[in-house]
């Protein structure tokens, strides 16, 4: 039989969390709980709904959180490619020349329109592009 749901320990020793923090995301209700014997139990398809809608927390063995979002960069990503610092991305960000995104509380840059605007300009480069 297939498992389907999961203990509040099971989901935080999953995810690497503390008490007080697991009991946070069932009070925010991010998943489906049910009461089982007494006991509350994470319903495993609405945390893993939840999983891949979010950046912020990630399995200690398993898949990077986020599927849903691989379309994007963090800020710290775009920062990366560039080699430039967050603040710099920020004020990017503030001039509207990406998509964006609000993945819980994180602003997420869409890739398609990070490249559109890369092409359009001249003034930053690519790490990878410096190193030729």
């Amino acid at each position: 039989m297939e498992k389907k749901s999961m203990s509040v320990p099971e989901m935080r020793a999953m995810l690497g969390i503390g008490k007080t923090e697991s009991y946070w995301l069932v009070k925010k209700h991010y998943f489906r709980t049910v009461m089982a014997n007494g006991k509350m139990r994470v319903m495993l398809d609405s945390f893993e709904s939840w999983y891949e809608n979010q950046v912020k927390y990630k399995k200690v063995n398993g898949e990077p959180p986020g599927a849903k979002w691989r379309h994007t960069y963090s800020v710290q990503e775009a920062a990366d490619i560039l080699g430039i610092s967050d603040s710099t991305v920020y004020d990017l960000m503030r001039k509207g020349v990406f998509t964006l995104y609000q993945v819980g509380g994180f602003r997420r840059i869409d890739k398609e329109s990070f490249e559109r605007w890369y092409a359009s300009q001249s003034h930053y480069k690519k790490r990878s592009e410096e190193d030729d």
